[in-house]
């Protein structure tokens, strides 16, 4: 449903581009928009200037106060979202690397308090590198190579260890190394020479988890001397684990809407409705691009009908569903809240479940 949410945010943006793109070629602004292509003459590197463009005449266009409000938003966003990228690559930080480097388990304490100088860490290297880094990329393209940086590497290990028998510690170093090093090199040939480089960052994205996948399969193979224990990992069979064994789902072999959907028997008829709701917008989609593509091959769409269906698209749906969101969710969201606070209650901590892993178990599993 987070697709939905972010409809609202797809809309402002779409609201905002337009209408600073009509405010730099509109003659009635012809003198406003002199002022803001003034200010990004002043911008020396080409890219930047041309990325910067829309920004600035934004920043030209708003009032004051208008203008205010957008900050705060803006700012409460990087706040919600620095917020959760501090948390995750610290915690990774820890529980990836130094837990695993470590011979006995941090004490509760002691591990909260390196969670937290981890945490710190990540947020002196994002000022240290947002400083001094020089953009090379548009923004998208940049969002495509940092992404692969960890997905490369570290994404085809996860996803390996958890579905692949087969898959070995070597195999997942080898992964590791040449995915995320194959990107981390991009980026810096990128600093070198610029433009360039062959490789934009989306292409350096896809080979570093193409030779990451090649490279975890292949030291994986040539390293197993037997099957991994796939049951006793994930708590299936034998070794299923007594809190766990009411979420576990029956087995049905008849062929259903609801087992495509991935429908089971904890869904509640709530649950049930969402679900086949969101089924039935992906594959609404689906329609709209096959219908729209075979169209436009035999009758091409002129630009009124194109304008039309963009602004029903990227505007008009968004925003209806940005306020069908904001009030559905705000509900839900404190609903939950106080439901969460009300397990918190209720919870047990078992000091060994740390993420240590001894023997390639869980510390706190049971022998």
């Amino acid at each position: 449903m987070g697709s939905w949410r972010g409809m609202g945010n797809g809309a402002v943006v779409t609201l905002l581009a337009v209408c600073a793109m009509t405010y730099l070629a509109h003659p009635d602004f012809s003198a406003q928009s002199a002022l803001v292509k003034a200010e990004v003459d002043q911008i020396a590197q080409p890219q930047i200037a041309t990325q910067m463009t829309i920004p600035i005449a934004v920043e030209h266009m708003l009032p004051a106060g208008i203008k205010g409000v957008l900050c705060i938003i803006l700012l409460m966003g990087v706040f919600g979202g620095d917020g959760t990228h501090l948390l995750s690559w610290g915690s990774l930080f820890i529980q990836d690397v130094v837990v695993p480097l470590r011979k006995k388990p941090f004490p509760p304490k002691d591990h909260i308090r390196l969670l937290r100088w981890s945490m710190c860490g990540v947020a002196l290297f994002a000022f240290l590198f947002g400083t001094f880094f020089k953009q090379t990329e548009y923004v998208m393209m940049w969002w495509s190579v940092t992404e692969a940086l960890y997905v490369g590497g570290a994404g085809v290990t996860i996803i390996g260890g958890l579905y692949w028998k087969k898959g070995t510690t070597a195999g997942a170093w080898a992964g590791l190394l040449t995915g995320s090093g194959f990107v981390a090199g991009g980026i810096l040939a990128r600093q070198v020479w610029g433009s360039s480089f062959p490789l934009n960052g989306a292409q350096i994205g896809f080979f570093g988890s193409l030779l990451a996948s090649l490279a975890y399969v292949g030291f994986s193979l040539v390293t197993c001397r037997e099957n991994f224990n796939m049951e006793r990992m994930l708590h299936r069979g034998i070794y299923a684990v007594e809190s766990e064994k009411k979420f576990e789902t029956k087995s049905r072999s008849r062929v259903s809407i609801g087992k495509l959907i991935g429908l089971d028997e904890h869904f509640t008829f709530g649950d049930k409705i969402l679900a086949g709701g969101l089924f039935g917008w992906s594959m609404l989609w689906l329609a709209v691009f096959v219908v729209g593509t075979v169209w436009n091959l035999i009758a091409p769409w002129p630009m009124s009908v194109w304008s039309q269906f963009w602004f029903v698209v990227g505007i008009g749906i968004p925003v209806f569903f940005s306020l069908v969101t904001a009030v559905w969710f705000t509900w839900g969201g404190i609903r939950d809240m106080r439901l969460f606070f009300r397990r918190l209650k209720e919870e047990r901590v078992d000091a060994l479940d740390n993420g240590m892993v001894v023997n390639h178990h869980n510390l706190d599993e049971k022998a």
